[in-house]
Formats: C-alpha cells, structure tokens, sequence
C-alpha cells in the first residue's frame, strides 16, 4: 500500500510540474498578440490613434477634421492653438506650449495628411477602420505619421498637466499637404505666416527610423540630411509610350562625388548590422566611388549619395479601373548639394515631344544638411539611450522620398528626423502601400520616449 502511495505520489507530482509548464507566463508579445481589442481601447494614447486613424485626411476630404481632432486635445489641457486654412478643407493645426523665453522654441512638426489609400488594394482592413488585431492596429496613417504625431502632442500635453515650464517655446504643427503638393502646410505657412517662427532655433520632424529586426532594434537613427529629390509624374493612353520614356531615361549621367562626413558616419554605422556584400563597401567609400563595379552593388538607397539614380514605378491603369488611362512616375534622387530639377527637366520635355502627358513634377531643390552632432542631438541621444541601452544611435541619411524637413534646412533652420516609435523592417514598406499597420507595444514606447524628450528638453540648460 505505501508502494503505491508513493508511486502516486510520483504521478502527482508529475501532473503538477506539467500543469506549471502549461501555464508558463506569457511573454510580452504573446500577452500583446492575444490581446483582445477592447483592452488595447482602454489605454487613452491607443484609443486616440485609433480615432485619428478613423479620420480620412487623404488630400480630398482635406485636413481640417484632422484639425479639429488635435485641437480637441490641446484645447483640453489649456494649450492655446489656431487653425489655418490656406485653402477649403486644407488646414494647418499649430499649437504653442509657452516658456521661459521664446529664443531657442522647439517646433514639433507632423503631416495630418496621409497618402492615397485606394480600398480594392487593401486586404487585411479596410484603410480608415482603425482595425486592432494580434497587436497591431491597421489604417492608413497608423505610422506615417498619425502615430508620431500624436506621440508630440501628448507629450506637450504632458508637460502641462504637471506643470512643467520649458526653457523655451515648444511649437507643435500639425500641416497640410505634405504628402502630395507640399503646397499648403509649411511652404505655405512659412510665406505667409513667418512670425509664428520666430525664434525657432531646432525642428523635430518624422524620418531616421529606428530598424526593428523580430523585436529586437538593430540601431536608431536621427535623419540630419536627405538625398536631393524630384520627381515626375506622367500619363497616356496605354503603357506603351510610357515605357519608352522609363528605357529611353533608365540612367542619368551625374558626376560621382566625395560624401558628406555625415553620410561617412551613418554608413559605417550601419555597416555594423548589414550583411556581406554592403558591409565591405559602406566602409570604403572612397574606394567604391572610383569604381563603378563596387559602385554598382549598392541600393539606390546608398548609391544616391554618391551619384544621380532614378527610379520608374511599372505603368499601370489610373484610376485602377480605367481602361484608357495609363499612369507611372520617375523619382530622382541626387547627392546632397545637387538639384534635382536639372535632370528632371530634359525628361519633362522629352515626354512632352513624345506626347506623353506631364500631369506633375515637383522639385524638393538642392538638399543641405543639418549640423551633427550638436548638444540638441546629444540630448536626443540620451535620452533614446536610457530606453534602448546598447544600441547604437546615429545619423541615418534619407532618399527616394521628400518631407518638409529639406525645406527647413534650405530655411536655415536645423531640422531632425527622428521617430520615438521603433518600426519592423517587415512593416516598412506598407507605409505608403496597402495594409499599413503600426505594433501598438511599440507605440505606447515611443510615446514614452518623446514624454521624456521633452521633459529633458524643459529643463533649464546645463552649465
């Protein structure tokens, strides 16, 4: 009898420590992916995107609800804040937090406007439904940049609400138009209002993303400089003499230049985190600029900062469902110092004597860099360190794109892309494609880092 007891005894034990392993914890993502949607709502900043992203701030129905939805949040906590509507339905949020003096005011800059977000392409959620699943929430908008937005506004707001007055002016603008005419947000406001910017002395705007491989960051970037950009758009009635155009202009001829000490900094940097074949020459790019072999391996990503590249997107029906109407676009991108105009022009004129239809061409103008490092970027630097520490923080120079951040350096103002959100590579490239989706656990991260950033920022200066 006592043999058998102990032998069940043994079974019991067994059936303990294998129920203890069944109901291990859970881990952080696994916790977040089974998350249930109404849980994520209760948390107010994820209740927020969700309703932001509800908002359809595409370039017809405009900017101004958009408007309205930050206003609401500023107006709450007793920040003063002025619309400006160059236009009918384009509208500019600006939103002023006072201090000490107002030399030296931060400017917080984010796009209401989102890009084109065409439903019958979109297959996981509907563009504007602010879908949360397994824990990401889906819209068009939910990083670029709704989410960084909302990231700069609550942590303005955080400071009120404790109290905190910074050392100088933090102005928060939510613009218009960035993604498509760049017409009616900062060029705009710049022209017609140049008193609200008075003594801005540093610009935080989106770009430099930190790259996320699964969950863990491999380095975080702060964009101080962009590769020059231009950019045509055209039509015809079938794909044919569009695709002349791209074989006739598949490569420009530009000089190859010296790279910025910038662009020398950022590469080595992510030299460390790439794999053979770009490890080799984002170290020697002296060497791979003289040679047009080594020169050839790297992405145009890299290569356009040390030559001209161009980019065709594959003709396609426009509207997706017209029969008649053909639509592509060329991006220039162009080293720093160059314009991009001068090489989009013969272009421009060449389609037109193939009768192809320009329906735009916009030039960003030539690119400058912002100063790095300077104590502004190394606050930054601090404080992203205490929330990822051991990851490698640097510049993380841009192309193939545009943001008003080119136009502020052109303005003199020292102007820095930096995200607080970390973004997984894989979700990279739904930024202006279907089915765009942000990881909401690193949302409410990035929300924490920009509270701290400006906390920092408040405090009086160092001696």
């Amino acid at each position: 009898m006592r043999k058998y007891s102990i032998f069940a005894a043994g079974i019991l034990f067994l059936a303990v420590a294998s129920a203890g392993c069944a109901q291990k914890k859970q881990s952080q993502i696994e916790a977040d992916q089974t998350r249930p949607a109404e849980k994520w709502l209760e948390i107010e900043s994820v209740r927020l995107l969700r309703d932001y992203v509800r908002i359809d701030t595409t370039a017809e129905p405009g900017e101004e609800e958009g408007a309205k939805f930050l206003r609401n949040i500023f107006d709450c906590a007793g920040i003063e804040t002025e619309i400006l509507c160059p236009a009918p339905k384009r509208c500019n949020l600006l939103a002023r937090l006072p201090g000490r003096t107002r030399k030296g005011t931060l400017l917080l800059l984010n796009h209401i406007d989102v890009a084109p977000a065409p439903p019958q392409v979109w297959h996981e959620a509907l563009p504007f439904e602010g879908k949360i699943r397994a824990g990401y929430l889906w819209g068009r908008g939910a990083y670029d940049m709704k989410s960084l937005g909302l990231a700069e506004a609550l942590a303005m707001r955080n400071l009120k609400r404790h109290g905190i007055v910074p050392a100088s002016d933090i102005l928060f603008v939510g613009e218009a138009d960035e993604e498509i005419g760049q017409k009616w947000g900062m060029r705009w406001l710049l022209e017609n209002h140049p008193g609200r910017f008075e003594g801005v002395a540093n610009a935080l705007n989106e770009g430099g993303n930190p790259e996320v491989i699964l969950r863990n960051v491999r380095f975080f970037g702060i964009e101080t400089v962009q590769a020059g950009f231009a950019i045509g758009e055209f039509a015809a009635s079938s794909p044919a003499p569009l695709e002349d155009l791209a074989r006739r202009w598949s490569e420009l001829k530009s000089p190859v230049v010296e790279p910025l000490p910038q662009v020398r900094l950022a590469f080595d940097l992510m030299a460390n985190h790439l794999v053979s074949p770009l490890t080799d020459p984002l170290r020697h790019l002296d060497r791979v600029r003289l040679n047009p072999a080594e020169l050839a391996v790297l992405p145009d990503r890299y290569r356009s900062f040390l030559e001209a590249r161009i980019f065709w997107w594959k003709p396609g029906p426009y509207p997706l469902e017209s029969k008649t109407n053909f639509a592509t676009f060329a991006a220039i991108s162009v080293p720093p110092g160059l314009d991009p105009m001068t090489l989009l022009q013969p272009i421009l004129a060449d389609a037109t004597s193939a009768g192809v239809r320009v329906t735009r061409a916009f030039s960003g103008g030539v690119a400058l860099a912002s100063p790095y490092p300077t104590p502004f970027t190394e606050m930054i630097r601090r404080v992203t360190e205490a929330h990822f520490p051991g990851v490698p923080f640097g510049p993380a120079p841009t192309s193939g794109g545009y943001t008003t951040s080119a136009l502020l350096r052109q303005k003199g103002t020292p102007t820095y892309g930096y995200s607080s959100i970390p973004m997984n590579i894989t979700d990279t490239a739904r930024r202006h494609g279907p089915d765009e989706r942000i990881y909401l656990r690193d949302y409410l991260t990035g929300v924490r880092v920009y509270e701290d950033l400006l906390e920092e920022l408040a405090l009086p200066p160092r001696n």
